[in-house]
């Protein structure tokens, strides 16, 4: 059975479990290391949001390094199955809420929910980003709040006024941005 290692916090070394199905695209291990790097001294008590969260492995990685929990939204069943048995699987059951639904209804039906951190990694080849950052800024950001997009290298290229970016790192055809929301 196919896994990804968690790379650090309490939960480094422990493995999540994915379907042999090639039906999702995780975060590369390299650009999760660097992520995490940079995001680590603010996950204590933050709310996460982990949209098109496949494995589940940034909201999990986030979990391991502090965060308090983490909102998880994936339409995919069998995706969801495996994200809701390695919640299980690792102990962190209470500080998850796992969402079978689309990320365009969760953002159209979700209201006056504030996160400190947001992950966005919808499938490539989509118009995910231009459609729905905007949305996901007005409704689950507040001043500060971390927001990290992570698309192909080639794909559309965008600027969002209340966003700034901090970081960006490249893995293959892995691009990830690390924004702050500045309102």
């Amino acid at each position: 059975m196919p896994s990804l290692r968690i790379i650090s916090g309490e939960l480094g070394g422990r493995v999540i479990k994915t379907p042999i199905k090639k039906i999702l695209k995780p975060t590369p291990s390299r650009v999760r290391e660097q992520l995490f790097s940079w995001i680590r001294p603010e996950l204590a008590d933050t709310q996460c949001l982990d949209l098109f969260a496949g494995s589940g492995s940034l909201g999990i990685e986030a979990i391991s390094n502090g965060a308090d929990n983490c909102i998880f939204v994936e339409q995919n069943q069998e995706l969801n199955f495996y994200l809701k048995n390695n919640c299980d699987d690792l102990g962190i059951t209470g500080k998850t809420e796992i969402l079978r639904q689309s990320a365009e209804n969760f953002v159209r039906r979700v209201k006056d929910k504030k996160f400190d951190i947001i992950f966005f990694d919808p499938p490539f080849n989509k118009n995910y980003i231009s459609a729905l950052v905007p949305k996901i800024i007005d409704r689950f950001s507040k001043q500060g709040t971390l927001i990290y997009i992570e698309n192909r290298t080639s794909d559309e290229k965008y600027n969002f006024d209340a966003l700034e970016l901090i970081k960006e790192t490249v893995s293959g055809e892995s691009n990830g941005k690390l924004y702050r929301v500045s309102l």
